[in-house]
């Protein structure tokens, strides 16, 4: 399965070349939001309100070493994934702007 996780232009350049990333992202909840590629566009207003560029990053989830739990969101009404480890590296399988993500749509 393919799942989305957003970061931030920034953290991205930072961690591309790293083997593993994440432990920044972990640090409030514990988990790492990410969401289906049909959930996504529910995401997106919320990327754009907080403001900055943001990375869409497509995880392949049979590689992944970190634990998915779905869990409910009340905001949204539906479960999204939450991925609770580090992410390791070779699962992401692309990486666009989401400037050029939205072109797409």
């Amino acid at each position: 399965m393919i799942l989305i996780v957003n970061v931030s232009e920034e953290y991205y350049n930072i961690t591309k070349n790293q083997n593993i990333f994440g432990k920044e992202l972990l640090k409030d909840e514990g988990f790492i939001h990410a969401s289906s590629i049909e959930q996504f566009p529910l995401i997106i207003p919320r990327l754009e309100k907080k403001g900055g560029g943001f990375m869409v990053l497509f995880i392949d989830t049979d590689k992944l070493s970190a634990n998915i739990k779905w869990e409910y969101s009340k905001s949204l009404n539906q479960d999204f994934p939450h991925i609770y480890g580090e992410i390791n590296k070779d699962v992401v399988v692309n990486a666009v702007k989401l400037s050029d993500y939205k072109n797409t749509l």
